[in-house]
């Protein structure tokens, strides 16, 4: 018995030696590695090139036509005349038959669920051009990866107005080269998105803010998962799409009601440029909207008789010759008026009454002038007889003009406001003020 024992203790050490000693001598298989071919290196530019441009002179030398167009082009057979780019002399759509790369750094991926199967692909300073990169399948392109793409096989399209490479195989046409290399937003105002040079970039405006209706409102609709365009506005009522998706992890999430930066990737459709957000890290809306003040001291003369203008206060004085100013009913509701006599030398000064300034305060009002050849100019005073010009903007024709935000910072305590009004002989001039205003911000 003890005998048996034995030589099943030896067999049990043995047979774990035996298949231990055969998984060291056996084979491993070795995986597969997937070489993207570098072939010339071109810029996005290029593709913007072939996108737009009439001028194929540089596509030619660089060996980037489509084997059809570069047989009919060689031949002759194109005219040029009949088409606005080399995509549309191609059908639309140009692919690329050889082994190109391009280089660029990932502004956008589809990790946060704003885009699908797509990423945003921008050049560095030496070409400051943009594409978007329509992938076969989501995921592995993250933001700040600096990658090369092998364009042959791909198809450089337009998805309704906006550029893109068609068809990009994450694995066979993208070689990750470095990561978290993220590049700075440019600084840009909303106004100039429309020349079309910022299309595909990452772009940061430094003051805007949602209008007041989306203020509130989530980005999207998580629950529905469905898009929402919203809009964003700058202080000279410039205004821009917000697209978000219902699939965006901030879909969910408040627009907030302030003012301040954003950035974003621009995007375009048909005729309409729209912004992507990446992150709501990214949307630094904490300052005041545009607008929102504290009222030190208004009038805005709605409440003044009509008539000779006299709120307490106020002092109305015809220094020379005999004009002073007026109330009376407009368009806009009441305004103040004065007019000069042609017969006489006309110097009237309309003063407010005493305003206690407060730190970073200011100064606005709006005016209209009716007859050319006099003058009104804005004056402050902290003792009441020594003035001081103030650089406003002062109208110069017969529409309304605002004065702009006039800083009163270098000024403190008690102060006046006045507005002087002269008229030389032999002009009947007349000018309008209105919603005179001293507020802080």
């Amino acid at each position: 018995m003890k005998s048996i024992i034995k030589i099943l203790a030896i067999a049990t050490a043995i047979v774990p030696a035996f298949m231990f000693s055969g998984c060291i001598q056996g084979k491993f298989d070795t995986p597969e590695v997937s070489e993207v071919p570098v072939g010339d290196t071109v810029t996005i530019t290029h593709l913007w090139d072939i996108y737009e441009s009439l001028t194929t002179a540089i596509i030619v030398r660089d060996s980037l036509i489509a084997a059809d167009c570069e047989l009919y082009d060689s031949l002759g057979m194109i005219d040029w005349a009949k088409y606005d780019s080399l995509m549309a002399a191609c059908g639309g759509k140009y692919q690329f038959k050889k082994d190109h790369s391009i280089f660029g750094y990932i502004t956008m991926s589809d990790k946060v669920g704003n885009i699908y199967k797509s990423a945003y692909l921008q050049g560095g300073a030496d070409d400051d051009m943009a594409i978007n990169l329509h992938l076969l399948s989501s995921g592995g392109l993250y933001e700040g990866d600096y990658v090369r793409v092998n364009l042959k096989g791909l198809v450089l399209s337009d998805y309704s107005g906006m550029i893109q490479l068609d068809s990009v195989h994450v694995d066979n046409n993208i070689v990750k080269l470095e990561t978290r290399r993220f590049l700075e937003p440019e600084l840009v105002d909303m106004e100039n998105i429309g020349t079309g040079s910022y299309v595909g970039k990452l772009v940061k405006f430094r003051k805007v803010q949602f209008q007041q209706q989306y203020v509130g409102q989530t980005y999207a609709d998580k629950e529905g998962q469905k898009t929402v365009n919203t809009y964003i506005e700058d202080e000279l009522g410039n205004t821009m799409i917000v697209r978000t998706s219902g699939y965006a992890n901030f879909a969910g999430d408040t627009i907030p009601a302030g003012s301040g930066s954003l950035v974003a990737i621009v995007s375009r459709y048909n005729t309409d440029y729209q912004l992507f957000i990446r992150n709501t890290d990214e949307v630094q809306l904490t300052g005041r909207r545009f607008g929102d003040v504290d009222v030190i001291f208004e009038n805005n003369f709605d409440a003044t008789p009509d008539g000779e203008f006299a709120d307490a206060g106020w002092q109305n004085n015809a220094v020379q010759g005999t004009a002073t100013w007026k109330c009376q009913e407009a368009t806009e509701g009441k305004i103040l008026s004065v007019s000069g006599n042609s017969g006489e030398q006309n110097e009237t000064w309309l003063i407010t009454p005493e305003i206690v300034l407060q730190a970073n305060s200011f100064l606005s009002f709006k005016t209209r002038m009716l007859t050319s050849g006099n003058t009104l100019t804005a004056l402050i005073s902290t003792d009441g007889a020594n003035w001081t010009q103030l650089p406003a903007n002062i109208a110069v024709s017969t529409d309304w003009a605002i004065s702009g935000d006039v800083s009163l910072a270098q000024y403190s305590g008690n102060i006046r406001i006045a507005f002087k009004f002269e008229s030389p002989v032999g002009v009947a001039g007349k000018y309008f003020l209105d919603d005179v205003k001293v507020f802080t911000k």
